[in-house]
């Protein structure tokens, strides 16, 4: 599973200028201030080397408890590791349309699916012939270290749960 908070996401920016690096901050309504990111790795080709400012389709009308509720446990710093993050340009590495997805050491795989007209890049990306495609066997190694990582939390909760009196559950022990 992963967070989709596109529906509260009022504005960003992500910035790849250094290589191998990719910051920016994020604007998202039920959030008391803006996410901060500092990840590992770089966009695809069609926009590598360039920043991109994105804007959600949020408004003062969109339901704030429902957008806290949602995002309580979102971390406001974002650290990991950059997933597939494209405007969907030529050359056409991943998809055609914008996607901007990582690895957070907080919270997981983080996913926003927006439309062209949501997207703007800023600057000149390093042309596509200069660099090579983001590596899918890297791709796919992010992903299986997420699912690695959800699978460990469930082992330890499992654990904790069977240390728990009465069982493994908070049930009490049958009478005899």
């Amino acid at each position: 599973m992963a967070w989709r908070p596109q529906d509260y996401l009022i504005a960003g920016t992500l910035d790849n200028t250094e290589p191998h690096m990719v910051t920016g901050l994020m604007y998202i309504i039920g959030l008391p201030q803006p996410v901060s990111f500092d990840l590992d790795g770089d966009f695809h080709r069609d926009i590598r080397g360039a920043s991109i400012e994105f804007q959600g389709y949020a408004t003062p009308e969109t339901d704030h408890r429902k957008a806290a509720e949602y995002m309580k446990s979102f971390s406001l710093r974002q650290t990991g590791k950059v997933g597939d993050v494209t405007a969907g340009l030529r050359p056409f590495d991943y998809g055609d349309s914008p996607y901007v997805e990582w690895y957070s050491d907080q919270n997981g795989r983080v996913v926003l699916e927006i439309e062209p007209k949501q997207m703007r890049v800023i600057g000149t990306p390093i042309p596509y012939i200069e660099s090579d495609p983001i590596s899918r066997e890297q791709q796919a190694q992010n992903m299986a270290d997420h699912m690695g990582r959800i699978i460990d939390g469930l082992r330890q909760k499992r654990s904790q749960d069977k240390k728990k009196p009465n069982g493994s559950d908070d049930t009490p022990p049958e009478k005899s």
